[in-house]
């Protein structure tokens, strides 16, 4: 396994944590075993200095938790809903058509 790792590193892979993640993982104050499990997959990423991508952030409470635990980058409703492509090219333009 770790003889791939470079490879992976060379060719831009990312991991990203599926959006179903937050369905074994609640933010209800439980440190329990789905926190530990998220936290235990970012350490595992980042150890490899692979980038890390969440998906599926929808509160702050989520957002919260996951800088506490060392995430970088995140995606979902609480930054951007879905949007047509006319009105994305718009936010990378710096203009916002919502």
């Amino acid at each position: 396994m770790c003889t791939h790792i470079p490879a992976l590193e060379e060719s831009g892979f990312m991991v990203t944590l599926d959006k179903h993640i937050w369905q074994i993982a609640p933010v209800d104050g439980d440190q329990g075993r789905s926190t530990q499990i998220i936290s235990s997959m970012l350490e595992m990423a980042q150890s490899l200095h692979l980038p890390v991508v969440v998906e599926g952030v929808e509160t702050n409470e989520q957002a919260n938790m996951l800088r506490q635990m060392g995430a970088r980058y995140a995606q979902g409703f609480l930054y951007y809903r879905p949007m047509p492509a006319k009105d994305f090219e718009a936010l990378l333009d710096g203009g916002n058509n919502n």
